[in-house]
């Protein structure tokens, strides 16, 4: 059993994650990031001090996501697009509080934003957003 603390616990599952050349790393299309199965401690501690996101099996189930102590930086990117009115407000209340519905059509109609924001918020915000089908994609940067 590995024992560990992750800043970052991913909602995807192993099984969405884009097969690679290597049976033990698959591709997260949503975040780019490599992700790293871990089946010992050891493989854990090293992919954590290497800052590599990992996935391993939590009491039956495969856990995805960043060891505590890797510093990353969270971007939330709402694509562009047209938004129904149950859209645009969810935008105006959850992510844009201080914007206009004007500054958010024109921003949305002009491209993508981006948002920074911590690991928890944007698990909650991405699942949010999909439950919309609004268009989003989170990007993961090293610090």
């Amino acid at each position: 059993m590995i024992k560990c603390n992750l800043s970052f616990i991913c909602p995807k599952t192993w099984d969405e994650l884009t097969r690679t050349e290597g049976h033990k790393t698959r591709y997260c299309d949503s975040c780019n990031q490599q992700v790293h199965w871990v089946d010992k401690q050891e493989d854990f501690d090293r992919a954590a001090a290497e800052g590599k996101c990992v996935a391993f099996e939590n009491h039956g189930t495969a856990t995805v996501g960043f060891p505590d102590g890797v510093e990353q930086e969270f971007i939330l990117r709402i694509e562009m697009q047209v938004l129904s009115a149950k859209q645009l407000y969810f935008l105006k209340y959850e992510l844009y509080q201080t914007s206009t519905f004007s500054e958010i059509k024109h921003l949305h109609a002009a491209g993508s934003s981006e948002i920074v924001t911590d690991p928890r918020s944007i698990r909650e915000w991405t699942q949010r957003l999909n439950e919309l089908n609004i268009k989003n994609q989170m990007i993961v940067n090293d610090l």
